[in-house]
């Protein structure tokens, strides 16, 4: 950027700056209509942190997920382990009168009282097929209730014998039961409405599709749980809860509780480090005002635009703090240092922002524009942030340049008495500070090696990190629903699914003889072969339902759970079963028989774990199922797979595009190819220190943690930029290098350093968190934050001594 050109715009802010002094009202009045009307969208702003939200709706796997649950309903299901004592591993002990009285009485309550339900199972109700004479009976299992111990044996060894019950309604020994529910998978919302008009909600000429269950109606169902399952428990009566839905539920929970907290404890001790730095209210209350603001009003705009809260998300506010904070601080260190040498107020605005104003546009536009490349991720939610991200970049530098310096015009100003003759004396930040210019301008080359050393070493240990995706473990080990997970997966050998989809190649198709023979072998080998390392605890398909309706009519002869041989017998016994008024096969085959579900339970993992189990998984199903029609994968388990493929893909797209945007920028804002190229040394430098931290430590590498290099780039960009175009500006007054330097951190670098304190502080906070990876936000931004400050003082004066020193020699 031209001297002369970079002298008028700076001549410009000089100029607005004196207009804000003389006209502060209006523009508080114009701030306030602003904020005012993006706020409003609050109330609009939804919370959604479901798998597939982390996919954009038009993601395949995400359109193939969609249909599967429109045709089939959601696979997705809360599961309530019962059993008679903790640790009681007996065979046969649920088999008990008084424990089953328990269960009934358990069924029951949670049938009469929880909302959002579509379907319960358990020993209760669960589907007994018997043959009787020439008849197919389809009942209750508990229905008549059994009067004595001999029928209460038949019982535990029909139940034993029934390979669909076995680790799905009982476990294997029958030491332990299960509640199933199935929710609902569109929201009640406006179904009273609709009820009312005397219209079927399908009927209804609204092209509008019905929104799913919501997070709110799925945390009351939960809290309704929780408080039946504490009614209930008891020593000889032990409940556990797992499934998903409860997990995200929460996730979900946790997040909305601790995110504010935590954010408020990081304004708390922001706000106290300010006035400890600045001694002036003033200077507390108006960065605070500019940042709550911004972060408002982008989540307004965020509520106006139907875009929801997803867990990636979370990180918005932490970064729009540290960018607004940083864009206060930078003003507010030269206003109040200018008020100390006797300026006033007027020339004081006029000076600071005909200092950093041109500065902190850059630093806006570079870090928005670096920003805007998750854009294209493939997450939604990442996606959401390179919108909304940018957006409120902007919006902080906007108060920061209009509403800040109103606030501190209109705030009072207490004058303090200063020696004319020391306010040249360089203060002990000043030596400080300077000392560190010193020391790497006239120490290049050392600074230099140890730099490069540590970002070798660091790069090494980065190579070490793990990718993962398991929101489970962001959850406290003794939340209920991490122990409840990792029972019933010990005990039943899982808590969620996936699904495999076969798609016959005419209507009938997936009933024929050989199809359900292939469907059944591969069913069974899902649940006997190990694959990565990693085994289904059950698979049930309409195979299953077949061998079971031909043993019923076979007199239960165990041979008899078979597939027929003969299309015509299949097809009378399905129609048979149809007949005894049961709807079960609406779950797993379309009315065409075209279509046929099968679902597999697999224990809880993190989801890289199976990133390879259901690609051998999905292999294995089209080698046995292609022959018949088109065969995919669906299910949560797919989802969650995908979507970690989508972070890493994503993330690494769009950290390549920030830095192809981010460099010409720098180069162009700079205005020398040489100091642009340069400037990025330190910008890269604490992301790759904060990956080696990560790597040393064993943390993971996940949706989350990715993106703090986010945070960790937008602040190296801010302060490299405010670093290196004071650095220019001094040198085109024709100060040497040491000069220039030195009279860089005594003016932009007091504000560097306080922003570096007052946010590593602040995010400190996090560490109280009880959900580990808040925990983690914390102690790696605060890093990030620290090393960015130490690259722009100490590594880049050093870089700038070699290019000027070769500069010279040439």
């Amino acid at each position: 950027m031209a001297s002369g050109y970079r002298d008028r715009i700076e001549q410009g802010f000089e100029e607005w700056g004196r207009t804000v002094s003389a006209h502060p009202l209006p523009i508080l009045v114009v701030c306030a209509l602003f904020v005012a009307a993006c706020i409003a969208g609050l109330p609009q702003l939804r919370v959604d942190v479901s798998f597939e939200a982390f996919l954009r709706t038009d993601d395949p796997v995400r359109v193939a997920y969609d249909e599967f649950r429109e045709r089939f309903g959601r696979d997705e299901r809360i599961i309530i382990s019962a059993e008679p004592a903790a640790g009681d591993r007996a065979g046969g002990a649920v088999f008990d009168f008084a424990f089953l009285e328990k269960l009934r009485s358990l069924h029951d309550e949670i049938e009469a009282r929880a909302p959002y339900v579509d379907e319960i199972t358990s020993l209760v109700n669960a589907r007994d097929t018997r043959g009787e004479d020439d008849a197919l009976l389809v009942e209750d299992f508990l229905d008549p209730w059994p009067e004595d111990e001999a029928q209460l044996a038949t019982l535990r060894e029909r139940a034993l014998a029934n390979p669909l019950f076995r680790n799905n309604v009982i476990s294997a020994d029958s030491s332990s039961t299960t509640i199933m529910l199935e929710l609902q998978l569109h929201s009640s919302i406006g179904i009273e409405e609709l009820d009312l008009g005397g219209f079927d909600a399908e009927e209804s000429d609204s092209e509008e599709p019905t929104p799913l269950l919501s997070s709110a109606e799925t945390a009351e169902l939960v809290a309704t749980l929780n408080k039946i399952i504490s009614d209930a428990e008891g020593p000889d009566f032990v409940l556990h809860m797992a499934g998903s839905p409860v997990m995200l539920n929460d996730v979900s929970a946790s997040m909305l509780r601790e995110m504010p907290r935590f954010a408020a404890l990081a304004i708390v001790t922001i706000a106290a480090f300010l006035f400890f730095l600045f001694r002036r209210l003033a200077a507390v209350v108006a960065p605070l005002i500019v940042v709550i603001l911004s972060v408002l009003s982008t989540f307004g705009l965020m509520g106006w635009t139907g875009t929801s809260i997803h867990v990636p998300t979370q990180i918005l506010p932490s970064f729009l703090l540290a960018v607004g904070v940083g864009d206060s601080v930078h003003l507010l260190a030269i206003f109040y240092e200018r008020v100390r040498r006797g300026d006033e107020r007027t020339d004081a605005l006029a000076h600071a922002l005909g200092h950093s104003g041109l500065a902190l546009v850059l630093t806006s536009v570079t870090t928005a524009a670096g920003l805007a490349s998750f854009a294209s991720a493939g997450l939604a939610p990442i996606a959401a942030l390179g919108v909304f991200a940018p957006i409120g970049v902007m919006i902080a530098l906007t108060l920061s340049l209009t509403l800040l310096p109103a606030l501190v015009r209109l705030a009072p100003l207490r004058e303090r008495a200063t020696d004319a003759s020391s306010t040249d004396e360089p203060n002990r930040l000043d030596r400080v500070l300077t000392g560190f210019g010193r020391f790497a301008t006239r120490h290049p080359l050392p600074i230099i090696l140890v730099s490069a050393a540590l970002l070798v070493l660091s790069a090494a240990s980065a190579s070490l990190l793990e990718l993962s995706h398991d929101p489970l473990s962001w959850l406290d080990d003794d939340k209920k629903i991490v122990r409840g997970t990792r029972h019933v997966d010990e005990v039943l050998g899982g808590s969620i699914s996936f699904e495999i989809l076969l798609n016959a190649n005419e209507a009938g198709g997936v009933r024929s003889p050989d199809a359900l023979s292939s469907m059944g072998e591969l069913g069974e080998n899902y649940e006997t072969t190990r694959r990565d390392e990693l085994i289904a605890a059950q698979t049930i398909s309409l195979a299953d339902v077949v061998k079971e309706i031909n043993r019923a009519l076979n007199e239960d002869r165990p041979e008899a759970y078979a597939i027929p041989s003969d299309p015509r017998l299949i097809s009378q016994e399905l129609l048979l079963f149809e007949n005894t008024g049961t709807d079960d096969l609406e779950e797993m085959v379309d009315a065409e028989y075209r279509t046929a579900r099968m679902s597999v339970r697999m224990p809880w993992r993190d989801a890289v774990r199976y990133a390879d189990f259901l690609g051998i998984a999905e292999q294995d199903a089209r080698s046995a199922l292609d022959s018949y029609g088109q065969v995919s994968m669906t299910g949560v388990m797919a989802v969650l797979a995908r979507s970690i493929k989508a972070v890493v893909t994503s993330l690494a797209q769009s950290y390549l595009i920030a830095f192809g945007v981010i460099t010409p920028l720098m180069v162009l804002l700079l205005g020398n190819l040489r100091l642009g190229l340069l400037a990025m040394i330190p910008n890269l430098t604490p992301i790759v220190l904060t990956l080696g931290l990560m790597g040393i430590f064993g943390l993971p590498l996940d949706a989350f943690s990715l993106l703090i290099g986010g945070i960790a780039l937008g602040l190296a960009v801010d302060d490299t930029i405010h670093f290196m175009h004071n650095y220019r500006r001094y040198r085109d007054a024709g100060q040497d290098l040491e000069e220039a330097v030195s009279s860089t951190l005594l003016s932009t670098g007091r504000a560097m350093l306080i922003t570096t304190i007052v946010l590593s502080m602040g995010f400190l906070g996090f560490v109280l968190s009880s959900m580990q990876n808040l925990v983690n936000l914390g102690i790696l931004v605060s890093f990030a934050i620290s090393t960015a400050f130490f690259a722009d003082v100490l590594l880049a004066p050093a870089l700038l001594a070699v290019l000027d020193r070769r500069r010279e020699d040439a």
